[in-house]
């Protein structure tokens, strides 16, 4: 009996941890996220925040989607009607191709905004200044 408590505590708890975020999503979504947010800096789009992301980081994908919301304070300053949510898909067909695309809400047709291929990782290895020691 008491090994049996043991247990549904033990399962109890490990329901509870936070999903660990996977490395590769993570770095994945770097690239894309500052893909985004440059495109809206350059269009003088600042207003807007990262508002969801799906799916999340806890597992890798090809296609995310990001939904990225005008901040209220902005959107009472200025008297013109401005889109409340612009979203966003970032797919990455290699490990070194990314591609942004604006999804027109009303009618879910998408424009290819951004196109990135990275250099393979060995010269970014050459071309990095320094290097971070890890653990």
């Amino acid at each position: 009996m008491k090994l049996l408590i043991f247990v549904c505590v033990l399962l109890a708890l490990s329901a509870c941890q936070p999903q660990q975020v996977n490395q590769a999503a993570q770095q994945q979504h770097f690239i894309c996220k500052s893909l985004i947010e440059g495109f809206l800096k350059t269009q003088n789009l600042g207003e807007y925040q990262l508002n969801h992301l799906q799916p999340t980081l806890h597992q890798t994908a090809t296609i995310r989607e990001y939904t990225y919301r005008a901040s209220a304070d902005h959107a009472m300053k200025i008297n013109m009607p401005t889109q409340q949510n612009l979203k966003f898909e970032c797919q990455q067909n290699s490990a070194q191709h990314f591609e942004i695309k604006l999804i027109n809400l009303p009618s879910d047709s998408q424009a290819t905004l951004l196109s990135l291929n990275l250099p393979p990782q060995k010269t970014i290895d050459n071309l990095t200044a320094f290097v971070l020691k890890t653990q």
